[in-house]
């Protein structure tokens, strides 16, 4: 199931990330707080797999600023997982929470900067990279009496309200899984300790990448202290590689 809900969240990326940025409105509302239901289940090699959760949207400033909070388990073979993820949007930054680590993971998405900075219809941006990527409008409808239109790309159905996402369904590779608002109220006011971070550490994307690849080398030089045998680790020419793979997919996006 975690395959599936990396796929959407690159659908919805993708779909929506023409608006992150400064001086643009990302929402047609000011403010709101959605909480989402979240369920999935799927098979595969005879193995089910069923994820249960929910999250929460926090947003200001037309969705210039916003958290987004996922809670999920997720029941495979037996083995329960929990699963707690933050993200925070603000004025074109990213900032994702690792709780494991214990750091933040900071990415700017400094080409749609620019592209605000030379006036670009930001909202129309985001349906025409819908479009270019096989996206297309299939109907209208309703959730939770807001109406919304509704949208498909790459096995997955999103209703959207004003620019704000309240249901998501797809089916993709045998996997179901749905994402869909239970309460939402716009245009109201949202406290400012929604939007707080963890205290923890902030790196940039490539101050990790070379944090992970010094980790990499010094346990290829000190193999007795690994955990796991030499063999499974990545080797520092694997570690690289990676690193450069990561940085031209920042390029694609104007990440630094």
């Amino acid at each position: 199931m975690k395959k599936v809900n990396v796929w959407i969240g690159l659908v919805v990326l993708f779909s929506f990330s023409a608006s992150l940025q400064a001086g643009a409105k990302r929402y047609e509302v000011k403010a709101g707080v959605v909480t989402y239901k979240v369920e999935g289940d799927g098979s595969i090699l005879g193995f089910s797999t069923k994820t249960t959760g929910t999250h929460k949207l926090y947003f200001k400033d037309w969705g210039n600023v916003e958290v987004r909070q996922e809670d999920e388990k997720e029941t495979s073979m037996g083995k329960i997982t929990q699963q707690h993820t933050l993200q925070k949007i603000d004025h074109g930054t990213v900032y994702s929470v690792n709780e494991k680590e214990k750091v933040i993971i900071k990415q700017d998405i400094s080409m749609l900067k620019q592209m605000d900075k030379n006036g670009k219809n930001m909202s129309a941006m985001g349906k025409d990279m819908m479009k270019q990527m096989g996206g297309k409008k299939v109907g209208t409808g309703k959730v939770l009496g807001y109406p919304c239109e509704i949208w498909e790309i790459m096995g997955s159905k999103t209703w959207i309200y004003k620019g704000v996402p309240l249901k998501t369904q797809a089916n993709i590779m045998g996997f179901k899984h749905l994402d869909i608002a239970t309460s939402a109220k716009f245009n109201v006011p949202v406290s400012n300790k929604h939007f707080a971070l963890p205290n923890y550490p902030i790196q940039t994307t490539d101050e990790m990448i070379q944090q992970k690849i010094q980790q990499a080398q010094h346990q290829s030089k000190h193999p007795q202290g690994q955990q796991h045998p030499q063999g499974q680790q990545p080797s520092p020419q694997q570690m690289e590689q990676m690193q450069n793979m990561l940085k031209n997919l920042g390029s694609m996006f104007g990440g630094k």
